[in-house]
């Protein structure tokens, strides 16, 4: 079975407030000026086993019109590209 391998970074979470405001998006949880959300504690998702349907990558592809392959290979890309930005290292990339 095909699955979403992250890393658990944060670099999404860090940016989550500004894929809301540019998306238009209903969001359960603040958010500072900077874009992070208000769940990220140590760099960790604290609401993980409920997060929204924004931060479910397996969930949203139900929405999605591509091959699970190919959603997760623009997923994947995105998420390198925000580790990359980060300076994360890349030991850490999918």
């Amino acid at each position: 079975m095909i699955s979403f391998k992250c890393s658990g970074c944060g670099c999404c979470c860090k940016r989550v407030g500004k894929t809301i405001e540019k998306y238009n998006i209903d969001f359960p949880y603040g958010y500072d000026e900077n874009g992070v959300c208000e769940m990220l504690i140590d760099n960790k998702c604290s609401v993980y086993d409920t997060r929204p349907l924004i931060c479910n990558v397996d969930e949203m592809f139900k929405f999605s019109k591509l091959s699970k392959n190919k959603y997760y290979a623009i997923n994947h890309e995105a998420c390198n590209i925000m580790m990359e930005e980060d300076g994360i290292d890349k030991s850490y990339r999918v």
